[in-house]
């Protein structure tokens, strides 16, 4: 087997767009409620984590599928993407930059229908924009919601620039115009004063860095380049202080193009310098829109064609499912077509019942009674996280605040794999968000604490507070005259309105 190209944790993080603390948490966390998939680590050294470059890709095309839910939830966004997209915007709201003890994680599409927590998919934004964006207050016109998505766009580009590891100053100089030049873009698309300012913090901090971007080295290939713009970025550095930040970013266009001809850059020959293809960073020039003339002599266009799936041959289906490898599409770029082997699709013994489809006298949790599974499914088992290890919650006394275990349900000891992804932290007893520990709520026996005025931290974490606003009742229109609904009040809270089924009363 050819030996895979490895990524360090800095590479990778540029590659997929997730940070490498959030990489680091996915190798020993698995993201999925019920789905035991973790990151693989090719190696580590010298502190640095490397992995495989199929891997990640792999693991990342994971994240974008659908994520297990019970029926009429949401998946659970697990603690390590909630922590990435709050780092991402600075602990605060994306939008306004404060409010950071309201901010929640916004979906960017609708979880109901994508039921996918991917990083991409969520931005950290406060209560408040939250519920403008979600109730189409940048809208209804799609284009004002299409800033939401596009500004996560940039912002995953600008945090990205900050991952690259690379030494020579005159590369982060290339990558920081580029920033500017995107960020550009972006300002052409605010359309109220909002998304303006979203966008103008982190121009500032781009333009900020600009001039103080010099190789210092003259043995360095970018110091000639630099020296054909150093006047400009000099000028840049004084423009700060006259001129508006539209105009600033024009001239660091400006700035760029003069870069790129004195380095010898070239067009991406395959996103034809617009930084992206097929929907998401060129692969090739990893958004950069400009690569150096030799790495584009390089590139094999024909790679990046379209091609019958060899697993499903076209059909779009496997074994009655949609294709694992092309995901239904029937077709894929032919350098990804060339990396499938079909082999790890033939059927073998599940290692963990060792193909009696039994496993501690009940069916199987892996191979699910069918006793074979496929060989790459075999091969993601670790039949060492079922061994049975003591609760890590009630650390094996079965009981936990005076009742039975919620983790280990009394039973003391749990299957190692469940216990590695039980976070503690998560029943520890916290400030009911709603009633603010005071147990009572609108004159009332705080409803979401039951007057209590704590909860477990996991499920102050899942509270939505827009759901005890209070709304029309749906049944009486707010008449409320005998109205069993409502029971003559006239509103009821929003989370038992949108529950309403008008069949019940009929």
């Amino acid at each position: 087997m050819a030996k895979q190209k490895l990524l360090s944790e800095y590479e990778a993080a540029a590659t997929v767009g997730m940070s490498p603390t959030l990489l680091r948490w996915f190798t020993s966390h698995a993201p999925k409620s019920g789905d035991p998939r973790k990151l693989k680590v090719a190696k580590e050294e010298n502190g640095v984590v490397f992995f495989e470059e199929p891997e990640l890709l792999s693991f990342n095309d994971w994240l974008r599928h659908p994520w297990p839910h019970k029926p009429g939830k949401r998946p659970n966004i697990p603690t390590g993407i909630r922590e990435e997209i709050k780092v991402e915007a600075n602990g605060e709201c994306a939008i306004c930059n404060k409010n950071g003890d309201t901010c929640e994680a916004a979906h960017l599409n609708p979880v109901s229908k994508t039921k996918c927590n991917h990083p991409e998919e969520l931005l950290n934004l406060c209560s408040n924009h939250h519920t403008k964006y979600d109730d189409g207050g940048y809208g209804p016109d799609e284009e004002n919601a299409e800033f939401v998505k596009s500004f996560k766009a940039s912002l995953h580009y600008h945090k990205r620039r900050l991952w690259v590891m690379q030494d020579e100053v005159g590369r982060k100089l290339f990558l920081l115009l580029t920033d500017c030049e995107r960020l550009g873009d972006e300002m052409k698309k605010a359309k109220s004063p909002d998304q303006t300012k979203a966008i103008e913090r982190i121009v500032k901090a781009s333009l900020a860095e600009l001039p103080q971007m010099a190789p210092v080295s003259h043995a360095d290939p970018h110091y000639k380049a630099y020296k054909a713009i150093e006047t400009g970025l000099s000028s840049l550095k004084t423009a700060g202080k006259k001129e508006d930040l539209a105009a600033q970013l024009r001239q660091a266009k400006r700035i760029k193009q003069e870069y790129v001809a004195a380095l010898g850059y070239v067009a991406c020959p395959l996103c034809n310098a617009s930084g992206y293809y097929d929907g998401a960073d060129c692969p090739v020039c990893g958004g950069d829109r400009e690569i150096e003339e030799r790495i584009a002599d390089r590139v094999d266009l024909t790679e990046f064609e379209l091609v019958e799936c060899p697993l499903c041959e076209g059909t779009g289906k496997h074994e009655g499912e949609d294709c694992p490898e092309c995901g239904g599409e029937r077709e894929m770029q032919r350098r990804f077509a060339g990396e499938v082997d079909l082999r790890q699709y033939d059927a073998v013994d599940c290692p963990l019942c060792e193909g009696k489809g039994r496993y501690r006298g009940e069916q199987c949790p892996e191979c699910h009674g069918d006793r074979q599974i496929p060989r790459h499914a075999a091969e993601q088992i670790d039949t060492s996280q079922y061994d049975e290890v003591d609760c890590p919650l009630c650390e094996g006394s079965g009981s936990h605040e005076g009742e039975d275990c919620p983790v280990c349900q009394g039973d003391r000891q749990i299957p190692r794999g469940v216990a590695d992804e039980v976070d503690v932290e998560q029943y520890r007893n916290v400030k009911c968000p709603l009633c603010k520990g005071r147990g009572q709520f609108d004159g009332e026996d705080c409803p979401a604490c039951r007057a209590q005025g704590e909860m477990p931290r996991g499920q102050a974490d899942e509270l939505d507070l827009s759901d005890y606003k209070k709304v029309k009742c749906p049944l009486c229109k707010g008449r409320h005259d005998g109205c069993p609904f409502c029971g003559g009040e006239g509103e009821v809270f929003k989370g038992d309105a949108d529950s309403f089924d008008a069949r019940d009363y009929r």
